[in-house]
This record gives C-alpha cells, structure tokens and sequence, in this order.
C-alpha cells in the first residue's frame, strides 16, 4: 500500500514539479522556443564565397544592423548545458534563449569574449545554467560577473536549487514521510522525475565537481563528451530556421563547443517583423546573441554564440589558425572599419604570421600597406618643411607597428629649429610640453629629452581623421 501510495503521489508530483521547475528555470529547453523550418532558402542558393566579408554594424543594443542580402559571422561557442554530449559536426537549427538568466547569458554572449579567457566564461556560462548563486562561484566568475553584468548581481542572491527546495520541501511536509526533503533525496528517486529530475541531478553534479576541483576547465570539461557521432549528413543539409517573414538563419559548424562556427543570414527585402527584429527603413536589427543552437537531442549541448568580431571587439584567438575562412573574415572587418584598431591588428598579424592559407596572407598584406600609407600621410609635413627627407634615416626596428621612427644630429637645438618650421598654432599642455596644432588637424608634440631618451617631436593623427588611426606615430629624435 505505502508502494502504490508513493507512486500515486510521485505521479500527481511530477507535473507539478515540471511547472515549478520551468518558472525558475535559469535556462528553458530550447525545443520550446525553437524557429519554424525550411529546407529550402527563398531565392538564389546561399554561396558563402560571395558573401561581403566588411565589418557588420551594431545598434546601441548589440544587435546587427543588416540590409537585404546575405551574411556569415564566425562566432565562438559555447556549452548550454553542464554535462553531456557535444560532438564535432552535429546538425542544429536554431531557438531563442529563453530562461530568468537569459538576459544575463545573451550580456556575456555580447561582452564578455574579448575581454576574457573563453575557458574562464565558460565556467560562467555552466554556473549561470545551473542556477549557482553568486557566491557559490569561483573567484574567477565573480570577477567576470562583476565586469560583465554587475547590474544583474542582485538576482544572483539565491540558487535555484535553493529556490526549487523551497517548494519542493512544502510537498515533502505534506507527503507523511513519502517523499524525502530535495537535501535529502536519492538519485534514484530523482529518477523517478524523468526528465526534471535528471536535471537537477545535473545540477548537483555540477556543483559538486565544481567545490572539488575550482576554476579548473580541464576537469570540468570533463563532464561533456566530446566523440563524433556517426551521421551521414553533411553542413549543407542544415535546415534553415525562419526568423520571422522576411529573415532566415541558421549554424553550421565542423567542430563542437569552443570551437569555431558560422551562423549564415539572409534577409529578404519584405519589411515584417518579430520580436527578435526590428526595422529602420530597409535595416533589419538581427538578435544574434539571443540566438541557440539547438540540437535536436536532449542528451547533446545546445550552443551559444558569441561573435569573433563587433559590438565588444574582436577576439584574437589561437583557433583562428585552424580556421583560415573565419581569420579572414576578421582581418577584413578590422581594416574596413570606420575605426581602424591597429591593436587588435597587430594582435591578429602576431597571431596569424604563420599561416600559409592565401587568403589569410592577402589580408595581411592589405593591412601592412594600409598601415605604411597611413604613416606616408602622417610624416607629410615633416617632408614638406625639410624636417625629414629620402636620406633621413629610418631607425625603425619594425615597419609593421604603430610608430615609425626616425633619428637626427643636433640634439635639443636642432629639435627647436625643426619644430619652428612647421605651420601650425602653439600651444602648451597642462605639463608644460608644447606642440602645435597642423592646418591638416594633426598634432606635432615637442617633447624634452629625458634621462632615458632623445629629445623627439612626435607627429600625432587627428582625431577627426576620417580613418582615426589612433595611436599612430611618427618619431623624429634627435642625438
């Protein structure tokens, strides 16, 4: 009798355990929010080689701004669950993030790759999905949290599971001894629970991994199962998944999570729209972040995404070696930006020197010339008042940074002689070092000799340079 009872109580439990379970869910299942799909794309067939590979442009919210036609944007990966499967080449169509810690995810997704470790954010993103409370994290996610989303720290008082046992506990008290208290309750009869009951054993696993080892990635890493599954489908069978009327999208990918993939676009020139969209005259705003792979299979990790290149930065990454389409495809956005960062170029050409793809090399190429007319440009005055000439020696020890130097006789005197002769009205900054402001906007800062230098002038560029190559410089010091 006490047998059948439990399993009456077990059975009216379940459904409502479910109901709970999905309120506070910090990430809902994402065959609940998943797009409409079409194997076949409305118009011509989606050629990647075709695709502009300039830099994409944001909204103030993170979101593309996108005109009818086709896109691919590289992004890293990220796991959506804590254990399971995530095998190289699996076949995704595409949901919403949904969940109470949604919002917190698609800000990570956003923010957080160019500014730290992959690996550390993904210990984030598993302590998010498992509802840990702040303080149940590693030292390393508090720190990536307090960057990131401070402002979302209040809702990270309480864990889930804390939030679960709560009610949880109400139908224990209620059940004579029938059903044990969530501290105190078995695997097995978590089991009993299907699938809300495996994932709470999950959860606890995860926890449990993550007070043992701490912020090691290696270890934790361990819980997701990385093996190939044997499919005879290849990336172009994935479907595409219907945004809304007008806009189709969908992921393909080669390897697994934190690896590499391609979220492909193609917007159509009707204006309809979702809620994951909308439109400023013929722009389509396209939620990327907000975006998961999903993939089809309980036991296999749904994917985040998070772009290599945009609203954040760019992600200088040593993957990129092993993906000349995506290192390409970042070169490209950083020299065709409004904004060059020559940082971040010189980041990517230390990275990607060694790479023998073609394209890749094309890219560098076009960056080192791009760089070498704009420090041209930058010296100009200096040629035009005889400051510098063909002869004047180049004491640069490499061309392929951002200040070009030079080095002349005459010490202080002659420095004072040079500066005289440049056009420009003076002024004198809050230090007392002086510089003039050129008619092309530019500035020439005379700086003192030091203990440890040469008296220089420094030409700086303008900072309404319509390339705002920032942090360019020529150097002229004199011995």
């Amino acid at each position: 009798m006490k047998d059948e009872a439990f399993k009456l109580l077990i059975k009216s439990f379940k459904p409502q355990l479910e109901i709970v379970f999905n309120e506070y869910a910090p990430i809902l299942p994402v065959d609940r929010s998943q797009y409409p799909l079409t194997q076949k794309l409305p118009g011509p067939f989606f050629d990647p080689s075709r695709v502009s590979r300039s830099t994409l442009k944001y909204d103030a919210n993170g979101n593309l701004l996108l005109r009818a036609g086709d896109y691919v944007v590289p992004v890293m990966t990220y796991c959506m669950k804590q254990e399971g499967s995530s095998p190289n080449g699996h076949i995704y169509s595409l949901s919403k993030l949904e969940g109470t810690r949604a919002v917190m995810i698609r800000e990570l997704n956003l923010l957080g790759s160019p500014k730290f470790n992959t690996q550390d954010l993904q210990i984030v993103y598993w302590s998010l999905q498992a509802g840990l409370s702040y303080d149940e994290m590693t030292k390393e996610s508090q720190e990536i949290i307090n960057e990131i989303i401070p402002q979302y720290k209040p809702l990270l008082k309480e864990s889930f599971l804390s939030i679960l046992e709560k009610k949880w506990n109400k139908v224990s008290d209620n059940s004579n001894g029938l059903i044990s208290s969530l501290e105190e309750s078995s695997e097995s009869l978590l089991k009993e629970l299907g699938n809300v009951g495996q994932k709470i054993i999950g959860i606890r696993r995860f926890k449990a991994r993550l007070d043992e080892v701490g912020n090691d990635y290696s270890q934790l890493s361990e819980l997701i199962n990385t093996t190939s599954l044997t499919t005879s489908l290849k990336k172009s069978d994935t479907s595409w998944s219907q945004i809304s009327k007008n806009v189709y999208a969908r992921f393909v990918t080669s390897g697994h999570y934190q690896e590499i993939g391609f979220v492909q676009i193609r917007i159509l020139k009707e204006n309809q729209n979702r809620v994951i969209n909308s439109f400023s005259g013929d722009v389509v705003s396209f939620e990327l972040v907000s975006l998961v792979g999903n993939p089809g299979l309980n036991s296999i990790q749904p994917l985040a995404f998070s772009p290599l290149y945009g609203y954040a930065g760019v992600m200088a990454l040593p993957v990129l070696l092993e993906n000349p389409l995506a290192a390409t495809m970042v070169l490209a956005a950083v020299l065709t930006a409004n904004t060059i960062n020559w940082d971040t170029f010189f980041k990517l050409l230390d990275l990607l020197k060694y790479s023998s793809d073609t394209q890749v090399k094309e890219e560098i190429g076009k960056g080192i010339n791009v760089l070498q007319e704009a420090h041209d440009e930058l010296e100009k005055p200096l040629k035009e008042a005889g400051i510098i000439t063909d002869k004047t020696k180049n004491t640069s020890t490499n061309e392929k940074t951002a200040t070009r130097e030079y080095s002349k006789i005459g010490g202080e005197k002659e420095q004072k002689k040079d500066f005289d002769k440049l056009p420009g009205k003076m002024h004198t900054a809050s230090d007392g070092t002086e510089y003039k402001s050129l008619p092309n906007g530019n500035n020439v800062v005379k700086r003192p000799a030091t203990d440890k230098q040469a008296p220089t002038l420094e030409v700086q560029s303008s900072q309404n340079d319509s390339k705002n190559y920032e942090k360019l410089r020529i150097k002229v010091r004199y011995l």
